[in-house]
Order: C-alpha cells, then sequence, then structure tokens
C-alpha cells in the first residue's frame, strides 16, 4: 500500500501562503504533499519533474488565484490531471466564477470540483477521509 499523494498546483506569486499556510494544514490530513517551491534546482528538468510527479499523484489541489489563473503550466497540470481521470480540487481565492469561465477554466473544472478559501478546512476534513481509506485498503 502506498502513501496518498498530492500535488499542489499554484502561481509563484502565491508560493508563500501556499507554503507557510496552506501546505501544512493539508499536510494534517496524512497525505504526502507535492510542492514544486524548494524542490527544484537551477537546471533541473521541471517539466520531466511535474510531468512525473502528476503522474503518481492521487489528487491535485489548485489554488486559483488572479497570478495563478495567468499562469500556463497551472493549466497544463489541470489538463495533465484530466486526462489521467483523476480528482481535481480548486480553490478559488480571488477570481470570480464568471472570470474563470470567461477563461475556459470552470468548463475543464465543472463546478464540483469548485471551493471558495472559507471552505478549505473542509476540504482537508474529506481528504482525510480519502487518505485513512487508502491506508486501509
Amino acid at each position: 500500500m502506498s502513501q496518498y499523494r498530492l500535488f499542489f498546483s499554484h502561481g509563484g506569486d502565491d508560493t508563500f501562503v501556499v507554503k507557510e499556510f496552506l501546505k501544512p494544514k493539508v499536510e494534517t490530513s496524512g497525505a504526502s504533499v507535492f510542492l514544486d517551491a524548494g524542490r527544484l534546482e537551477y537546471g533541473d528538468d521541471f517539466r520531466h519533474t511535474i510531468l512525473e510527479e502528476l503522474a503518481g499523484a492521487d489528487e491535485l489541489l489548485v489554488l486559483l488565484t488572479p497570478s495563478s489563473i495567468k499562469r500556463p503550466w497551472v493549466i497544463a497540470e489541470i489538463g495533465a490531471t484530466l486526462v489521467r481521470g483523476k480528482r481535481i480540487v480548486a480553490v478559488r481565492y480571488g477570481p470570480s466564477e464568471v472570470e474563470l469561465q470567461e477563461l475556459g477554466i470552470l468548463s475543464l473544472l465543472g463546478t464540483k470540483t469548485l471551493l471558495r478559501m472559507e471552505d478549505f478546512d473542509e476540504y482537508v476534513v474529506q481528504l482525510a477521509r480519502r487518505v485513512a481509506g487508502n491506508n486501509n485498503a
């Protein structure tokens, strides 16, 4: 049995919030969390690393902010996860649903995978149940 793995997608401008506040909350679920910040060094083939980590992840958590929705790799990570048929959960922090729809992001995600930042703690509770179920399988 392998540990439940989560890939945390975000824009570079959001690294501090993700690394210092959100990632520690997610880790309380027992999931192993991949965050590219600090894991990649200059000269690393980041495309290979990102795609490899996505392939091994059970779930994608993506933070949608005014900055991240303009980042091509955030959209690519959503697409790569969709192709693999894995769970995607998006946290909306800033952009409106109308803005996400205009950019085509909401069409990619659907509404059932979109949550507001104020619902983040409930997401972590649900994630902990998935992690526990994975560990019992």
